[in-house]
């Protein structure tokens, strides 16, 4: 271990993943880690990360540049509810790291290490099945542990 840090194991890795990013997962329950390293691009006005299940989104978090926010929110068969407003600290073209934490039903999230806001579950995350990423973001890499 180089300079005596902590290591964590992921189970899954991904560099540099097309655009819109889709990851397969097998649930996001307590202690599951979700790290981005991502570039906002100036070219849209918004981008989102979805924890979804077949049927719902667990969380949608969404930064809207033209806005100023940031809105987390889950969708419940199939409508949306009601959203969580949060000032927007990402900028355009500036790399972050940006970290989702499932703690037994709380979703934390994470801006370059910093805690940013944290997400009351609506709906289990147990049921992820797939993270995705679209909108006005380039992923430089997606890392998932368990």
């Amino acid at each position: 271990m180089i300079g005596g840090g902590a290591g964590i194991s992921f189970r899954n890795e991904f560099f540099e993943p097309p655009s819109p990013v889709n990851i397969p997962v097998q649930g996001f329950s307590t202690g599951s880690r979700l790290r981005l390293v991502l570039l906002p691009t100036h070219d849209h006005t918004s981008f989102h990360v979805n924890l979804r299940t077949p049927d719902d989104i667990v969380l949608h978090f969404n930064p809207r540049f033209d806005e100023g926010v940031v809105v987390n929110n889950s969708t419940r068969a199939g409508g949306w509810e009601s959203e969580d407003r949060h000032d927007n600290i990402l900028e355009q073209n500036k790399i972050y790291t940006l970290e989702f934490v499932s703690n037994g039903g709380i979703i934390s999230i994470f801006l370059n290490g910093n805690h940013f806001a944290d997400f009351v579950e609506r709906t289990s995350s147990e049921g992820v099945h797939l993270i995705e990423i679209d909108g006005g973001v380039h992923v430089h890499s997606a890392h998932i542990s368990h």
